[in-house]
């Protein structure tokens, strides 16, 4: 969008600063400039865009192409854009018409497409970005019929239309036909004939980035929608709308600067699907405790800290319980989660002390550890013998060294677990150490003659 443009520019520069002069491509075809020439231009031929992925995209590992001054764009030239795989971005912000054979090119890809300027589309140019995946953002629509939301709607990634403030229901039925993630952030006002139509919308979500108040009727009118309802800048939520929300179908993601009570938070519980609170990051016992009786998924992404009272409230949720913002648990915390019944997600776990992992061990569900599985370092059989247990197929992509005092702990950790594990990048361990993980055939490691085998540490300083 707009605001990104200027870091996105400057970003595309200092790329570009040292760009070669010429590239070679494929057959006979060589840019006479450089990319960093002409990615300005305000037109490009099929080499020249060739010659901006290859610098960008593959050279530079950029994730985005910004051409800022490109007003015209041939069908050849976008599918030379867009053809490649990379889920980079394409930021088009003078391009204010395309025509269908030239949309229908853009759609060859999965990453996103920023198309600001244009202010006016035709339904056949828009219904050519169907086989498109990724986001498509059309800021510039400020107004659009139900033919036009109809052929939007047929778009089968994320389509964000930031522009319209306003909508006529029979756009808003039409707009619902879309059948993945459709995002409308210019809407504030949300009348209920509007909330009931976009209510049909079936696709994973719908998201409502300007709306900052509803009415209960306006949330009682979403009560039947299917996807995931993202409210993320709510500023109030009031007991009547906490009530009105709990009854909808699908998941529901709420956020913003509105005060989450105990009361809240217990009406809040009623709802029956997953629930996601991103943006609160402390939480008090009594709207912890109102929220554990929250039967589904509970998802609470902007903790990062948990207290072990906090932990303890938590606890008695039954269902998924996911802190994925945690990246420590002190053993008091993980001793107070060891009763909690349900899957654990603590993917965002970098530390973890061993009585953390001892007790986190006795918890009787699933738990995702992540992180954990991707140190470099494992040196604590606890830590070992909680991946391994609540692993059964686990991965240490990024082990390369058993060598410390405690790593024969840690494969016999690894081992007796009984369930399959992985060391592909092993490179260096003891004897003893490789002797164990190889004693029962659960653990696989690359070729002995691929590991360097260490001399056993010693405990002498």
């Amino acid at each position: 969008m707009t605001a990104r443009f200027g870091s996105s520019l400057l970003l595309t520069v200092a790329l570009l600063a040292a760009a070669r002069p010429a590239v070679s491509l494929a057959g006979d075809e060589t840019l006479a400039d450089s990319p960093a020439d002409a990615i300005f231009r305000s037109k490009l031929t099929v080499a020249e865009a060739k010659g901006i992925i290859r610098e960008l995209v593959h050279r530079q590992r950029s994730w985005e192409i910004l051409l800022p001054n490109l007003t015209t764009l041939d069908p050849d030239v976008a599918e030379a854009l867009a053809k490649p795989s990379g889920f980079y971005r394409i930021s088009l912000p003078a391009v204010q018409s395309l025509s269908p054979e030239t949309a229908r090119a853009l759609a060859l890809r999965t990453g996103d497409l920023d198309l600001p300027a244009i202010s006016s589309l035709p339904p056949d140019t828009a219904a050519a970005f169907a086989r498109h995946r990724g986001l498509l953002e059309l800021a510039g629509l400020k107004t659009i019929d139900a033919d036009l939301a109809a052929a939007l709607a047929r778009h089968s990634g994320h389509l964000c239309l930031s522009g319209l403030a306003e909508m006529t229901p029979e756009v808003a039925a039409a707009l619902a036909r879309q059948t993945k993630h459709l995002s409308l952030p210019g809407l504030t006002d949300l009348p209920v004939e509007i909330a009931t139509a976009l209510a049909l919308h079936r696709g994973r979500s719908l998201t409502l980035a300007g709306v900052t108040g509803i009415s209960a009727e306006v949330a009682l009118a979403f009560s039947a929608h299917e996807g995931d309802l993202v409210l993320p800048r709510l500023a109030e939520c009031p007991a009547d709308v906490a009530a009105a929300l709990a009854g909808h179908v699908g998941p529901l993601t709420l956020d913003g600067s509105f005060v989450l009570t105990a009361q809240t938070a217990s009406l809040l519980a009623a709802h029956r699907s997953t629930l996601t609170l991103p943006g609160h990051s402390y939480f008090p016992v009594d709207v912890a405790a109102a929220l554990a009786d929250h039967e589904g998924t509970l998802s609470l992404p902007g903790i990062g800290m948990l207290g072990d009272d906090v932990a303890a409230a938590f606890s008695l949720h039954r269902g998924v319980l996911c802190f994925p913002g945690l990246t420590m648990l002190s053993a008091a915390a993980a001793n107070a989660l060891s009763i909690h019944q349900g899957t654990l997600v603590l993917s965002g776990l970098t530390m973890l002390e061993p009585g953390a992992a001892a007790a986190l061990l006795r918890h009787a569900g699933d738990i995702d550890l992540y992180q954990l599985s991707q140190a470099s370092r494992l040196d604590s059989a606890e830590i070992a013998a909680l991946l391994a247990d609540k692993s059964p197929l686990l991965t240490l992509p990024n082990v390369q060294r058993l060598d410390s005092l405690g790593s024969a702990a840690v494969a016999g950790a690894l081992v007796e677990a009984g369930g399959a594990v992985a060391i592909p990048n092993l490179r260096a361990a003891t004897a003893e150490t490789i002797a164990i993980l190889l004693s029962r055939g659960n653990v696989a490691i690359p070729p002995i003659d691929m590991v360097d085998l260490l001399p056993e540490p010693s405990l002498d300083p």
